[in-house]
């Protein structure tokens, strides 16, 4: 059975991201000295600051990111149920319960695709043909 490990933690777009790194993803400058000219080096870390001079996110840092992400997730799923009640007929002013805006929604759906069966049989019915990959 796979470890369960927990999710990353994402940055928000205002604040920076950081990655701790392994022992030995890191290198300092000895051990590259002293490697032979042959070793291919990371062109990240050439003339520039390598990973482990960044400084780890804090306890507190990473609560935030938790935090803002799942804000951001939060007003995601908010803006698409928003926008379900836009487009679905019947829910147009009602309140804003999930359950019942996706029942309706699937119910919208289904009916969608019934008329879709109707239009392409009264179609071919009247001698037009539709292509096979307009039929799904």
């Amino acid at each position: 059975m796979p470890s369960a490990q927990p999710p990353p933690i994402l940055a928000s777009s205002s604040e920076p991201s950081y990655s701790p790194i392994t022992a030995s993803a890191s290198t300092n400058a000895e051990d590259r000295h002293d490697r032979s000219s042959s070793t291919p080096t990371n062109s990240s870390r050439q003339g520039g600051t390598s990973e482990r001079d960044k400084p780890r996110l804090t306890e507190q840092e990473k609560k935030n990111n938790h935090i803002a992400s799942e804000q951001k997730r939060r007003a995601a799923i908010r803006e698409g149920f928003d926008r379900l009640t836009e487009l679905v007929p019947g829910l147009e002013g009602q309140g804003r319960s999930e359950s019942v805006v996706l029942k309706k929604t699937v119910d919208f759906i289904h009916e969608q695709i019934e008329e879709r069966k109707k239009l392409i049989a009264e179609i071919e019915r009247r001698g037009g043909n539709i292509p096979e990959n307009l039929r799904s």
